[in-house]
């Protein structure tokens, strides 16, 4: 006598079912990825941009500190340079992206053999269409940035 082979059905996803499961999670990637991530990148490379500024600001401090020198500092409106003074050597800092639209009281800083500022004030950058103030402050030459 013959015996049959008994086959067993198990329960699994069919095709149609596999797809919409995949179709629904590629949809919540791609919600997830476009709605608030290339935005928060844009603005982190905007404030990554001010902070190298402000880096380089202060690598002019430790370098009046370390020659125990003065080093000026000029800002021109309406421009995306920056000129240094050192020793009577004069060179030029260009913003990586965006201007300075507004110098308050500090055209002309200088820092001291002690890495101080000579004037409080701020210059204002327009930076990719977002504005940022930097805040020079006398006291032990701090430099400061906020979004405005």
């Amino acid at each position: 006598m013959e015996k049959q082979l008994q086959i067993r059905k198990q329960s699994a996803f069919t095709m149609i079912e596999m797809l919409v499961v995949m179709m629904l999670i590629s949809i919540f990637l791609l919600l997830t990825m476009t709605s608030k991530g290339l935005s928060n990148l844009r603005v982190i490379d905007d404030e990554a941009n001010i902070i190298s500024l402000i880096t380089e600001l202060n690598y002019f401090k430790s370098q009046a500190i370390a020659n125990q020198g003065y080093i000026n500092v000029r800002f021109y409106e309406n421009s995306d340079t920056i000129k240094v003074i050192e020793n009577n050597k004069i060179r030029f800092l260009k913003l990586k992206v965006g201007k300075i639209i507004n110098v308050a009281k500090v055209d002309i800083i200088a820092f001291d053999k002690k890495g101080n500022i000579n004037k409080f004030g701020s210059i204002t950058i327009d930076n990719n269409n977002s504005i940022y103030r930097i805040i020079f402050h006398i006291e032990k030459g701090r430099i400061r940035y906020e979004k405005l």
